[in-house]
């Protein structure tokens, strides 16, 4: 069966962050949000640097992909 993550909404409300985003060893996961524009996971967003998987499709996802870590730094 496939399951389509919450992002840890239950730790997320209780103010942690998504159990990948705080075990990830090399800090290659982000978490914040997109609709503030002060945060900065939205400012990498905002920036084009990161993008969503095939959004020719319209599906709107909220997982963004760093693809060029040059232009990330």
């Amino acid at each position: 069966s496939v399951d389509k993550c919450s992002f840890c909404a239950h730790r997320v409300l209780s103010g942690r962050k998504p159990a990948c985003v705080e075990t990830c060893v090399g800090s290659a996961r982000l978490f914040g949000d997109i609709n503030d524009p002060n945060d900065p996971v939205a400012k990498i967003v905002a920036s084009g640097v990161a993008k969503p998987l095939m959004p020719h499709l319209g599906t709107r996802p909220n997982v963004y992909y760093i693809y060029d870590l040059e232009r990330a730094t």
